[in-house]
């Protein structure tokens, strides 16, 4: 298991961790054999309604259909992260409408310790926080895996964050946009979660397309605080709130299960970090053909979401920003 960790801010900056030249523009196109999607400006998967939003094969052939097999980009597109704490609401970005987190960078370090990696780094226009995203995968994973780091500029409690998806696999013309989406994946439907093979509601959140049963699922090993949700709000919900609590539909008069065009997305809680911490957390979403097969990181050993080597070295990098904003002062 890969742990999260509060980490003390670095006297390192981001150009120099980086250097000039490594920050591209966005979008940058991640392509495997299972999966075809690009990483926005905005820090979020897809680019409006551009192709791939985020297109999955589950034949592992590299044969990505946008027509029938986009995720993302049919409809509303919606993929995006929140964060809020007591010193502020809910800021964050979405991928089909105006942010609060500006781009500082983004930057393509696919083949090295991965095939596909793209690491996208921001500063909240409130002054509040600096945030980094990697998105990552090996050419024969069905899954894209994360970790996002944030760092405090100034003390914040109650700290948290969301990420959050509006899954389409099925949004075709004559298909349909809803999804049966279910937390935590009970393969024998017992009801307790804690079968070989199965995962907590904490843990595991999915979507399968009412027409195809294409899955994708969002999944973490978070040693933070954490709880998954279904959204009757399918395209704009980012209050981590939301999703701690379970979302929409967390009661048992509910049967913590929809079958609509709902959202799904996963809520941390971080707590309090002082002025220059950070916190980082791992988290993945991951496909499969049916929600049974649905590939999460770990074969043998579903509670390991892979981090980046350079995870730590580039998310104290960035914060090297908040030096640079003090000494001016």
């Amino acid at each position: 298991m890969i742990k999260t960790k509060k980490i003390a801010l670095a006297g390192i900056t981001l150009s120099a961790m980086l250097g000039a030249s490594a920050a591209t523009a966005a979008p940058i196109i991640m392509q495997g054999n299972f999966l075809w999607t690009q990483v926005s400006d905005d820090g979020t998967l897809g680019n409006g309604n551009a192709t791939p939003g985020l297109i999955h094969d589950a034949s592992g052939t590299g044969t990505f259909d946008a027509a029938t097999g986009d995720y993302l980009s049919p409809g509303t597109p919606f993929e995006g992260f929140g964060i809020s704490s007591d010193q502020f609401s809910t800021v964050g970005n979405r991928n089909s409408s105006s942010d609060s987190v500006s781009q500082v960078s983004i930057t393509d370090l696919s083949g090295g310790a991965f095939d596909n990696h793209v690491q996208w780094t921001g500063s909240a226009a409130n002054g509040f926080f600096d945030i980094v995203h990697d998105f990552f995968f090996d050419d024969d994973d069905e899954n894209v895996n994360m970790t996002t780091t944030i760092t405090a500029l100034s003390d914040l409690t109650n700290l948290a964050f969301s990420r959050a998806i509006d899954p389409d696999p099925d949004n075709y013309p004559g298909g349909s946009a809803a999804t049966n989406n279910e937390r935590g994946l009970d393969l024998n439907n017992d009801g307790d979660y804690d079968d070989a093979g199965e995962l907590a509601q904490s843990d595991f959140i999915s979507a399968s397309g009412v027409i195809s049963g294409l899955t994708m699922g969002m999944f973490t090993d978070s040693d933070y605080e954490h709880n998954t949700g279904i959204e009757a709000s399918c395209c704009s919900q980012i209050n981590p709130a939301d999703y701690l609590i379970g979302g929409d539909y967390a009661p048992v008069a509910f049967g913590f299960d929809s079958s609509s065009d709902n959202g799904i997305g996963l809520g941390f809680m971080i707590g309090d970090l002082n002025a220059g911490e950070s916190a980082t957390l791992n988290y993945s979403y991951v496909f499969g053909d049916t929600v049974g097969t649905v590939d999460i990181p770990g074969d043998d050993d579903p509670t390991a979401v892979p981090v980046p080597a350079t995870i730590l070295l580039f998310g104290i990098g960035l914060m090297g920003i908040n030096l640079r904003r003090r000494n001016v002062k």
